[in-house]
């Protein structure tokens, strides 16, 4: 993982140092979106540079990267998460470009949070070298080691349950008498009384539309936490405001090999709301999940300079990246998810959820979706919505193109649209991005976004994870096994919150690739992969799994019996391979495996810092010799 002195982001703006080609440069102003005018240090002499070769200073010694800024925060208590919400409220004027950072602004804002100005220059250095929330939490959870309460657990868990028992009623029970009702549990169980204003601090922060709907009712929640009124509101600059949706794409699409008629594929977008430039997309065969939703927004936040490299794609430019601020999606499952959720809290994205069948919300994004549409339906093999616009047209016969040629195609889409005047803003939503962050005569811009250089990290915790005990032979998942030595630390370690129970841990795991899960070890304070215990088992993804699994079942194999169940996998792989020049399902389950090993080989060139379990790790002496075949599936899973 990243060393604690080297930033998870940089930015482009005027007086910042970064690196191009081994050299040091001041930036002197920002030429253009994707341009900077800077001075080489050692030689003073003045050179345009392309944003996308740039690089984060080699050196960062007054602020250095917070331990927390890689720890694991989906276990961080709602009220940490508030406080740090409160923070990064407070200093928001010290991190907008526009405005003048005087030493009497730092003591207004010094003074309203009631701590020293040196405190408030900590935070902002903090929040401006990481740009996650998470380097805003208190301090008692960074000074190393695991995090340490500053009231007792038992103390704790009377005051969330009174919040939420006695305080968050429709009876509208007040603040002083849920004090009052607080500290007479805490002395009836011969408990330290917590202070009256730490109870109170407690429910000022946490006052938010969850509160207000148990108390008051959906209609003052909404009037007083909404602010959309009929419509989304506009937003006032560049990554104030994006939509994310899905939609299939109405092209036959051809497997890479034989060049045949597969399926049609799904793709989910990313428009900035302010200037109407696609932010993002991430293409799949699969139907749209968490995991999809998860790489668009990747996609999005991160440069896409290498991502463009690496597709072959070099004859144009997607200058558009950075952390926005409110991410707008619909009720669907995928946007839910406690990963999303977790996720979003670390970057300080709010999450606003579209009101089921309001359409008008989302009105950005469909039709940013639709045109896409409407571009692909010149494609040979494009499908169409009716027999009015089929015709005797052969969609399947028709189609020529693949997946990774479609991805190009839409690449090159996107560049033409945002060149293109765009009825809803009056101008091409490139010159309007371009407003928003270098400004105009009448308003001033917000600046570049930073970049980040975490890509490692992010991928990682915009991934789906799975909560596991750790037992002697290591984690079990969908019936099967992995290991790791640094598992040994954490077997059997019980649950600090309910001591009778074990402790799960979090584990992430990309679906499309199943062979090796994201365990974040709080000793080492890193990620470590954790491969399959039996290293013989081929990589496949959790489909290819669970239609295994299933033949297994009718066949009367247990599907706990991994080497039987994965000798099936090889089986049918074979027989697709066989069968693909003949059937459309073939191919397309051939093409899905294809799409599945590009990701494993760009995951390798990318996300090269993950530390690697060994090839010579062994099972712990107390289960040498265990037979995997016998092991059951733990009880609490």
């Amino acid at each position: 993982m990243t060393n604690n002195k080297t930033p998870t982001q940089y930015w482009i703006s005027k007086g910042a140092t970064v690196t191009n080609n081994g050299r040091e440069y001041i930036i002197l102003n920002l030429a253009d979106i994707n341009l900077v005018l800077a001075r080489d240090v050692e030689s003073g002499t003045k050179v345009l540079l392309k944003i996308g070769d740039l690089g984060p200073p080699t050196l960062v010694t007054a602020q250095a990267t917070p331990e927390s800024a890689e720890a694991e925060f989906l276990d961080v208590s709602d009220f940490d998460w508030a406080v740090a919400q409160k923070r990064r409220q407070w200093i928001e004027p010290l991190l907008l470009g526009h405005y003048q950072r005087s030493n009497a602004l730092y003591d207004q804002i010094a003074a309203t949070a009631e701590v020293s100005r040196a405190t408030v220059y900590r935070w902002v250095s903090a929040y401006r070298v990481t740009g996650t929330l998470s380097s805003l939490l208190p301090l008692y959870r960074n000074r190393g080691g695991k995090a340490k309460a500053r009231i007792a657990p038992e103390v704790e868990t009377i005051i969330s349950e009174t919040i939420k028992n006695f305080h968050d009623t429709d009876q509208h029970t007040s603040i002083a008498a849920t004090v009052k009702e607080i500290r007479r549990l805490c002395s009836n169980a011969e408990l330290k009384l917590p202070a009256i204003n730490t109870i109170r601090t407690r429910l000022q922060q946490t006052n938010g539309p969850e509160r207000t709907l148990l108390r008051y009712g959906a209609a003052v929640a909404h009037a007083k936490h909404q602010q959309i009124k009929g419509v989304i509101p506009d937003a006032k600059w560049p990554l104030s405001i994006v939509q994310v949706d899905h939609t299939l794409l109405p092209v036959m699409i051809v497997d890479d090999k034989h060049r045949k008629s597969i399926k049609r594929a799904w793709i989910t977008l990313a428009i900035d709301v302010f200037s109407r430039v696609c932010l993002g997309m991430f293409l799949s065969l699969e139907a749209p999940s968490a995991m999809s939703a998860g790489m668009c927004i990747t996609h999005s936040i991160l440069p896409k300079e290498d991502w463009l490299r690496r597709r072959g794609v070099s004859s144009v430019e997607w200058n558009m990246w950075g952390v926005m601020g409110i991410l707008h999606m619909d009720n669907a499952r995928e946007f839910r998810g406690d990963m999303l959720k977790a996720a979003c809290r670390v970057y300080d994205i709010d999450i606003h959820l579209r009101p089921v069948k309001k359409p008008r919300y989302g009105a950005h994004i469909e039709r940013l979706m639709g045109t896409v549409t409407e571009g692909l339906k010149t494609l040979k093999g494009a499908t169409y919505s009716g027999p009015d616009e089929l015709y005797e047209y052969d969609p399947e016969g028709n189609a020529c193109m693949t997946m990774a040629e479609i991805e190009k195609w839409l690449v090159l889409f996107f560049a033409r649209y945002h060149l293109g005047e765009h009825g809803g803003i009056g101008m091409s939503p490139l010159e309007k991005w371009r407003q928003g962050l270098l400004g105009t005569k009448d308003c001033p811009g917000r600046g570049l976004p930073a970049r980040r250089t975490d890509e490692e990290l992010l991928r990682i915790n915009f991934t789906p994870f799975i909560e596991r005990t750790i037992q002697a032979y290591g984690v079990l998942i969908d019936d099967v096994h992995y290991y790791h030595d640094v598992l040994r630390a954490w077997m059997g370690v019980m649950d600090p919150a309910f001591p009778k129970h074990k402790r799960k841990f979090k584990f992430h795991r990309d679906p499309r690739d199943i062979s090796q899960l994201y365990f974040y070890d709080e000793i080492s304070r890193r990620y470590v992969t954790i491969a399959y215990r039996d290293s013989s088992l081929p990589p496949v993804s959790i489909w290819e799994l669970r239609n295994a699994q299933g033949l297994a079942e009718k066949r009367g194999i247990s599907k706990e019996n991994e080497k039987a169940v994965f000798a099936i996998i090889n089986e049918q792989r074979a027989l697709e391979e066989d069968a693909a020049n003949k059937t459309k399902v073939a191919r397309r389950e051939a093409q899905r495996r294809v799409e599945h090993e590009k990701t494993r080989a760009e995951k390798q060139k990318t996300m090269p810092k993950v530390s690697a379990a060994s090839a010579a790790s062994a099972p712990p002496p107390a289960v040498r010799g265990y037979n995997p075949d016998d092991v059951q599936a733990l009880d609490d899973e």
